[in-house]
């Protein structure tokens, strides 16, 4: 069979066998529709136990979403934690998420992540260049009965991009670099910021600056990759070992029914339209539909909004498909949607979407207040718990919403697109820019923000008591071990995550809720299969990561429940594929293995044939 493109981004033709039907153009066992962390775990776990895969990816570059993120996964009880010791069980992390999921705790979907998280992660490790480590974020509800400080929340081990040759070029752009191009991971940024404070940071910085600059000599932004890259780049690597044929800028259009069956799907593969024959599956993984405005619109409810922070091409490709077909939405969660505020920079015609800052996100000295001038959070807790609290609080009807802090403030962390001193000079450009208010006083703030000054006067005023008394009686903020890793002790105050507003000039940034992905999908069983609306399985059609309803249904527990969910469920989909083939085959197993399509298959998630 001959080779397909895939090797690298600049190949632009592709030879293309006839299939064994005259009306397929090539066939595969399983035809996986995107490539993040649900799509390419979902390929490499079939390509392990010896299916022919086929890997479709509508942008030029691999990785969509997970590409730009951090790539964490939240699984609990993993190989990782119990290595470390960590006082935990599956009992904790059940009781956990019925308190965190409440009337939304969906049993037999939790049930099937947290039975299979240890095994999946395992599977995904096992033979493959996969590998993730221990990372030291609590569970965002620490305190919640059954939470835990540290444990469940794991990070893709770091990747050398050269080793990934010509592939490198497959692997999509982050969505934080320095210098046109260089990762750097939350863990770094003290060190950027101020190199000389040790030996130790001086040298780190050195180092990285050093090996970016032989980067670019060769590549077109740095090899050291970390988060959602590194995943990515493992993930590529693994799967050029198991022979998986990945087609980027290549769009699935269409599925292929067949008397209730879907068979495969029509593909728009360089200037052609071809049809892909899957003799076992079709597994939808299109990253949700974060960039459709339609589909914005009809599922997110009173979670009404317009920005996003995911990867322009996620636009609810799957779950219309699918759709198409007969297929079913879950619609039944907290909120359509993981969030995270962000602001705004429009510069001429340009618009540009600013993440909530590593720097400047839930720190003392900074508050949030809503179209009362008043307080309405825990700027300590999660990005997602932020924007629940501005829907909560009126957020669309009323957009005044804002992080407020003193010149101060921005000099030390920073706010939102502007930089600490001495990256940021000056913060007039930025006033001039609307980007940001600023103002000599709190009244004189209040008005350019529309809110009334009195209230907001009142509310600096009260928020600086309690900095100095080292409580938070409104919403507790600095109690939480999630809270305290936003602390900072440095600040001499008694509680590290209060500090008082109280030297002009005064700033002020409109913040709106964006998503970090949706979490409305399509409707499916706990084996990921797709549900039609009289709640059948379509036969042949599976869903996994944002295309399927995530079983945390709008709910934020932890840093990873999105990836996480995303790799066990591909991990479910494909233990799903080999029972219908077991059951599809007329002649009688032996050893473990069964005769397929394509020849033998090995019923194993932990080996290949």
């Amino acid at each position: 069979m001959d080779k397909p493109i895939g090797q690298s981004g600049d190949e632009k033709t592709i030879a293309l066998p006839r299939g064994r039907s005259p009306d397929h153009d090539w066939e595969t066992d399983v035809l996986v529709v995107g490539s993040g962390a649900a799509g390419l775990s979902a390929a490499l776990y079939a390509s392990k136990v010896g299916l022919r895969v086929t890997v479709c990816e509508k942008s030029p570059r691999l990785g969509g979403t997970t590409a730009l993120s951090n790539g964490m996964i939240w699984v609990p009880c993993s190989p990782q934690a119990r290595s470390a010791q960590i006082d935990d069980s599956l009992v904790k992390a059940r009781t956990y998420l019925q308190h965190e999921l409440g009337t939304h705790y969906r049993r037999d979907l939790v049930e099937a992540y947290l039975e299979d998280g240890p095994t999946a992660l395992s599977a995904l490790e096992n033979g493959t260049e996969v590998e993730f480590t221990l990372a030291s974020a609590p569970d965002y509800h620490s305190s919640q009965t059954g939470g835990v400080d540290r444990g469940r929340a794991l990070s893709p081990a770091p990747y050398d991009g050269r080793l990934l040759g010509t592939d490198f070029d497959l692997i999509g752009d982050p969505i934080r670099v320095v210098l046109g191009g260089m990762m750097i991971s939350s863990g770094e940024v003290r060190s950027f910021l101020n190199p000389f404070q040790s030996l130790a940071s001086l040298k780190h910085v050195l180092r990285r600056l050093s090996r970016y600059g032989r980067d670019r000599l060769a590549y077109r932004r740095g090899t050291e990759l970390s988060g959602g890259n590194a995943l990515i780049a493992r993930l590529l690597v693994s799967l050029r070992k198991y022979g998986v044929d990945i087609w980027p800028a290549s769009s699935v259009i269409d599925l292929i029914n067949e008397e209730g069956r879907v068979t495969g799907a029509v593909v728009k593969l360089i200037d052609s339209d071809i049809r892909v024959r899957a003799s076992h599956a079709v597994i939808l993984a299109t990253g949700g539909f974060a960039r459709n405005a339609r589909l914005r619109a009809e599922l997110s409810g009173r979670h009404q909004h317009h920005d996003t922070l995911v990867h322009s091409d996620v636009t609810g490709d799957g779950i219309s498909m699918a759709t198409r077909i007969g297929a079913a939405i879950d619609n039944d969660v907290a909120s359509a949607g993981f969030w995270t505020p962000v602001s705004i920079l429009k510069s001429g015609s340009a618009s540009h979407t600013v993440p909530y800052g590593w720097l400047d996100r839930g720190r003392p000295g900074v508050i949030a207040v809503g179209p009362n001038a008043r307080r309405f959070v825990n700027e300590s807790n999660s990005y997602h718990d932020i924007c629940l609290a501005m829907f909560n609080g009126g957020y669309p009807a009323d957009k005044r919403f804002y992080f407020i802090c003193d010149s101060e403030f921005v000099r030390l962390r920073g706010m939102g697109h502007l930089l600490p001193w001495p990256w940021t000079l000056s913060i007039g450009k930025y006033a001039r820019l609307d980007y940001i208010k600023v103002a000599k006083t709190i009244p004189e703030l209040a008005g350019q923000l529309r809110l009334d000054p009195a209230e907001l006067q009142k509310t600096i005023e009260e928020h600086n008591a309690h900095a100095a008394e080292g409580r938070d009686p409104l919403f507790n903020r600095g109690e939480s071990a999630f809270n305290r890793t936003l602390g900072d002790t440095a600040v001499g105050t008694k509680n590290p995550n209060l500090g008082p507003i109280r030297k002009g000039p005064f700033v002020a940034l409109a913040i709106v809720p964006a998503t970090l992905g949706t979490a409305t999908g399509l409707a499916t069983d706990t084996n990921g299969k797709v549900l039609d609306r009289n709640g059948s399985p379509i036969a042949g059609l599976y869903a996994c990561g944002n295309d399927m309803t995530s079983p945390m249904r709008g709910i934020y527990p932890g840093a990873g429940i999105t990836i996480g969910p995303a790799i066990v469920f591909a991990y479910r989909v494909v233990n799903s594929i080999l029972a219908s083939a077991r059951q599809g085959q007329k002649a009688a197993a032996s050893g473990g293995q069964v005769q397929g399509p394509g020849g033998t298959i090995a019923l194993s998630l932990f080996g290949r044939r």
